[in-house]
Order: structure tokens, then C-alpha cells, then sequence
């Protein structure tokens, strides 16, 4: 968050995304350290996710993104909504019609931001039906219904398509000063995802909602922006590792795994890993006699036969990626031989995903060597292999902490 911090400035709040329980990386677990390295509020999607958060007792509010009508779903929330702890997010006139007897059994004043859509096609009001709904929200408050708390919009493409992104924000300013005097001061205005926060300062306005930068994510998908070498600083707080649990030797001409896609063209060595697409990982990443891929998989050597046993080699991942298991080919690097003094080994450590951006297990990069987004692999990552979260990130790190997941 340090380097969050620096890009946004003091007067600027952060708004974590804590959605799909944090990227599937474990919201209760993080939030409260988010929140402990600077975050303002947090931002989830359901009332449920928001239900999950709030049993660690966080200190600031919690955005829900989801249009909700169903005031039930809230029940489980009153204590939050009592406290003014739970923000939801307005997308039209009838929502927010649906949630005045929230607001009126509470005997409180709602926290509403409106979601205002200049062009991105999915949730929100539309351009031309946000003053209204926006006067209407200003205007309930001497009711006792509803606090207008913000109002915000979401870009569609600012890496591909930067003009599209400035004809949103020139929409949606041009809503903001069409409102003028309407906007209470403590309303926080936000638009800016983790790739506009990086690209320019004018999109940061009163908040930012960061995704995958609080993860250390972000700068690699950006071409050019005004924080893009500041943003080079954040760290990739994830890594993944595993272990080799068999290794064979295979002839050439002999194929390995279903529907034979992978055919050894020399004689080979292979090892099996317990890690497959029920796990999340991809089932891209796997080479076939007609699509080979990057040796992605990083191997740790065996220190008794190896002096670098701190460096990592790469392997292919070879043939079909299998629910819960991989082959890897380690022969570039390990041969077969007739001897036992080999680099590698059953139990020997692998790393799936790494920490640094400069290497094959970069995340983002096997996400697009898979035909798949950061945020796709991110939320692919199956709750059943075991989570270990660490304190002991430096300073630099996006959040004060590091998460490694090992099966």
C-alpha cells in the first residue's frame, strides 16, 4: 500500500477490491491487513462477501458493488448498516426505492454511491438518468433515508483503448459540474481502477478502487502513464509451489498424457506434479506437438547436486494439464541417465507462481500465455490448495504481507 500511497497522495482515500474473497487469495485473511497498511475502505460485490469481511471487525466502510433489491440479503447487515459501516451502490430509481425500508427500519441515514455507466455496458444508472437519481438520493436525507456518500463510474479499456477512456471521464466530469452545488463535500467521487490510477493523476479524483495493484499487479499491461516507473515498484505479494511427487524416464516417439497431444522427440525426462485445472491452474500453459509453450514452471535444484540451489530452472509443462496433475519435462536441464546423481528429484520444491515480474511464473505472463486476464487466473485459484499468509513483506510490497499458496 506504501507505493499506493505515494501514487494517490494523502488526500486521495484507497479503496482495496476484496471481491471473489479476495481474488480467491482469502478476504477475512487480508482485509485486515489491508486495512493496517493504509486502506480507507474496502470493496466488495455481494452482501455476503461484505457479511464474510465483517466478522474481522474491520474499522471502514465496506462498498457493495452488486445492485441489491432483495432487502433480506441485508438482514445479517443491520449491525453494519446501524454503524454506517455499509455502503451500497445505487443503479436506477427502482433499486433505490427498493431500499428505502432499509433505511426507514434502521432509522438511519444509508450510505449510497451511484454507479453512473458512461460507457462501459454493464451495471449503473444511465448518463441521462443520474441526476435525477441522484437529486433524489440528496433529497431523502432530510427524511431520514438515504446519505449520498458517492458517486462513481468504471473504465472500460484504459490499456487498449485510451481515447474511449478519456470520452468516459470527459462524460462523467461533465455530469459532476452539471451537479455542481448538488454533491455534498464529504460525497467521495471515484472512477479509477488499478490501471487508471497508474496511467494519470486526473482519474484518481476523491478515491481509487485497486484490484490487482494492492496484489502487485498492474504495470505490466500499461504501454506508457503518468505512474507507470513508480508502479515497476509494487511486488507481487503471491506465489504458488508444489512439490514433484514421481519422476520417469519416457523414450522419444512415446507420447505422454490424454488424446497424446505431447510426443517425446528425444528420450526424456519427466516429472509429475499434483497440481492441475481443478486447482486453477491453466489448461493453456500445456505444450502439444503443434503448439509448444515457454518452459513456465520454475524447478528448484537438489543443493547436494547442485551449487546454485537457490536458482530456479524452467520447464515446459507437456501434454494435457489433468484436473489435479501436471508433467513437466525436465530433461534440458536434468537428462535422463543411468546414474542416480540427478538435479532433481521426487519432493523436489517447485514454484508455480513466482515473485518476480522478469521471470516465466510472473503471473500476469502466464495468464496471457494461457489466452486468459490476471484477474481470470486470479479468481481461478480453487479454495482446497492450502493458503500460508506471512508478515513478513518489505516496506515496498503493495500490502504488508505475502501470501504463498503450496499443495
Amino acid at each position: 500500500m506504501s507505493v499506493l500511497r505515494q501514487i494517490v497522495g494523502s488526500d486521495c482515500c484507497l479503496c482495496p477490491m476484496v471481491k471473489a474473497d479476495g481474488y480467491c487469495l482469502g478476504a477475512r485473511s487480508l482485509g485486515p491487513k489491508l486495512v493496517a497498511a493504509g486502506a480507507d475502505a474496502l470493496a466488495v460485490y455481494s452482501p455476503m462477501q461484505a457479511a464474510e469481511l465483517l466478522q474481522e471487525n474491520l474499522s471502514v466502510p465496506i462498498l457493495v458493488l452488486m445492485p441489491v433489491y432483495d432487502v433480506q440479503a441485508l438482514q445479517e447487515l443491520n449491525a453494519s448498516i446501524l454503524a454506517g459501516q455499509l455502503h451500497l451502490t445505487v443503479h436506477d430509481l427502482d433499486q433505490l426505492k427498493a431500499l428505502a425500508p432499509v433505511a426507514e427500519r434502521n432509522g438511519v441515514l444509508l450510505p449510497l454511491h451511484v454507479e453512473v455507466d458512461t460507457g462501459m455496458g454493464r451495471g449503473g444508472c444511465n448518463l441521462e438518468d443520474a441526476p435525477q437519481l441522484i437529486r433524489e438520493i440528496v433529497s431523502s436525507s432530510g427524511q431520514s433515508r438515504f446519505r449520498l456518500a458517492g458517486v462513481f463510474t468504471h473504465f472500460a479499456h484504459v490499456a487498449g483503448d485510451p481515447t474511449f477512456t478519456e470520452l468516459q471521464f470527459s462524460r462523467f466530469d461533465a455530469l459532476l459540474k452539471a451537479l455542481g452545488n448538488l454533491l455534498p463535500d464529504e460525497c467521495l467521487i471515484h472512477a479509477a481502477n488499478s490501471l487508471a490510477t497508474l496511467s494519470n493523476a486526473k482519474y484518481h479524483k476523491k478515491m481509487v478502487r485497486v484490484g490487482q495493484a494492492w496484489i502487485g499487479y498492474g504495470s505490466e499491461h500499461l504501454e506508457s502513464g503518468e505512474f507507470l516507473v513508480k508502479g515497476l515498484q509494487l511486488k507481487p505479494i503471491l506465489s504458488w509451489k508444489s512439490k514433484i511427487v514421481h519422476v520417469k524416464t519416457v523414450e522419444q516417439g512415446q507420447s505422454v498424457g490424454y488424446r497424446r497431444t505431447w510426443t517425446a522427440k528425444r528420450r526424456s525426462r519427466i516429472a509429475l506434479i499434483p497440481i492441475g485445472y481443478a486447482d486453477g491452474f491453466p489448461v493453456g500453459l500445456g505444450s502439444t506437438d503443434i503448439n509448444s509453450k515457454q518452459p513456465c514452471v520454475g524447478v528448484k535444484l537438489n543443493s547436494k547436486t547442485s551449487s546454485s540451489q537457490e536458482k530456479l530452472q524452467f520447464a515446459p509443462v507437456v501434454g494435457t494439464v489433468n484436473m489435479d496433475q501436471i508433467t513437466i519435462d525436465l530433461t534440458e536441464f536434468d537428462p535422463p541417465t543411468d546414474n542416480s546423481s540427478h538435479l532433481t528429484s521426487v519432493g523436489s520444491e517447485v514454484e508455480l507462481i513466482g515473485v518476480d515480474r522478469d521471470l516465466p511464473n510472473h503471473l500476469p505472463t502466464l495468464a496471457v500465455n494461457a489466452g486468459l486476464t490476471t484477474h481470470c487466473l486470479l479468481a481461478g485459484l480453487n479454495p482446497r490448495t492450502k493458503r500460508i499468509y506471512s508478515d513478513e513483506a518489505s516496506a515496498e510490497q503493495a500490502i504488508a504481507t505475502a501470501s504463498a499458496l503450496v499443495s
